[in-house]
């Protein structure tokens, strides 16, 4: 019979040794010039207001969802019916579900506070003093505190709640006085979610490694985006906490498993950009080496392949009838994923060394991410049309901070 120690010699035998992914700067160089020279995107005033127009048609439209289990917007009792005035004790009821409402809420406060004049601005405030009022923001938070059930204390858990964070770091740093008065607006549920975000990520034994709303890492660097803009030692110190103990001592991330159908969401590229916030420079690029491929590697190339959504149909076509699997908006996701595999590129290059020879190849890839992206952005009908801007302002945001 085989001892112990045996078994553990033969299985480590066995096992692939952890390798060291170190980009040799001459191969680095040979691969960029192999890759398509495409500039980042132009966006001018015309495409600021039409993204903008995409959140704005949709925040006042009640999700049309009364088989939604939470008696956030729809009433379940003797008949199905809205809760009264909604509009008045709700923030979030529109678009597609309340995380869609959330963040194309942040979508329009980034863009009316990067282009204060464009045409949309009076619409826009009129619309953000509508739905983050002071009667507004209280009944959201007497919803979250209310919530009885198990599902309705998870809901929009991690994925929404962060988002709300974004909200409140873009109203608190804001030099405007509708952006103070909002973000006081806001407080109360900031506070109230951050709470309870930071008791979920104590209380996670372990990461969720997906390519959707679920995931920690995206999650994660959405809390920091927000606590980069309005400071919260507690919040940044749970995120910080978290991120190390579920990731520091990853290795050989699966890049051959990205992207799954429905991903909006590179996990690998996310984890990365996520790590690169919480770690010093010298221990990131370390941890980086042993984490991603070499860029000319064929394990790397799925972040230069455009994301092929020709078998999917587009929300809103006569094809959804047909879906028997659960793949509604997975063509919106994957176009999506274009634009959030462009900012995590970009977030992770600004991470390194201005020398590492994978900075011009990250921002190259990432140029030619957001163009597919942005090729396809009409191609997703309504359940792509009602948040995909928000995922092209994410890719602006991450080439603002690059600059």
């Amino acid at each position: 019979m085989r001892t112990l120690s045996t078994l553990l010699a033969f299985s480590l035998a066995l096992a692939p040794a952890a390798s060291a992914f170190e980009t040799d700067p001459a191969h680095a160089s040979s691969y960029l010039r192999t890759l398509p020279n495409i500039p980042p995107p132009t966006i001018d005033a015309a495409q600021i207001v039409t993204l903008a127009a995409l959140p704005l048609s949709c925040i006042d439209h009640p999700q049309d969802a009364p088989d939604h289990p939470h008696d956030y917007l729809w009433v379940h009792d003797s008949k199905r019916r809205t809760v009264d005035d909604y509009d008045k004790s709700r923030a979030f009821y529109g678009c597609f579900d309340w995380h869609s409402a959330v963040n194309s809420t942040w979508t329009l406060i980034y863009l009316l506070k990067q282009n204060p004049k464009m045409a949309l601005a009076p619409i826009i405030r009129q619309r953000l003093n509508e739905h983050l009022a002071p009667t507004n923001i209280a009944g959201e938070v007497a919803f979250f505190a209310d919530a009885k059930d198990t599902e309705g204390k998870n809901f929009e858990r991690p994925y929404g709640y962060t988002w709300l964070f974004k909200i409140y770091g873009e109203l608190a740093s804001w030099s405007d006085p509708d952006g103070k008065k909002l973000a006081a607006n806001l407080e109360p549920l900031n506070k109230q979610l951050t709470e309870k975000y930071i008791l979920y990520l104590k209380r996670l034994p372990y990461p969720i490694r997906v390519g959707t709303h679920p995931s920690s890492a995206l999650t994660m660097n959405f809390a920091l985006d927000s606590t980069d803009l309005a400071p919260n030692p507690a919040l940044k110190a749970g995120v910080d906490e978290a991120a190390l103990r579920f990731f520091a001592k990853d290795k050989n991330c699966a890049t051959a498993f990205e992207p799954g159908n429905g991903d909006f969401l590179s996990p690998c590229l996310t984890e990365a950009m996520l790590l690169s916030r919480v770690m010093d420079r010298k221990t990131f690029v370390t941890w980086l080496d042993t984490f991603l491929p070499p860029v000319d590697s064929p394990e790397f190339q799925v972040y230069a392949a455009d994301i092929d959504t020709s078998r999917t149909a587009a929300a809103g076509s006569n094809a959804d009838a047909e879906d028997k699997d659960g793949l509604l908006g997975s063509k919106a996701h994957l176009i999506g994923l274009a634009f959030e595999r462009a900012a995590a590129l970009l977030r992770i290059a600004s991470a390194l060394p201005p020398g590492d020879p994978r900075v011009p190849v990250y921002q190259r890839l990432a140029s030619i991410n957001a163009q597919n992206g942005f090729r396809k952005i009409g191609d997703a009908g309504y359940l792509g049309q009602h948040w995909l801007a928000t995922y092209a302002v994410l890719y602006m945001q991450a080439a603002n901070l690059a600059k």
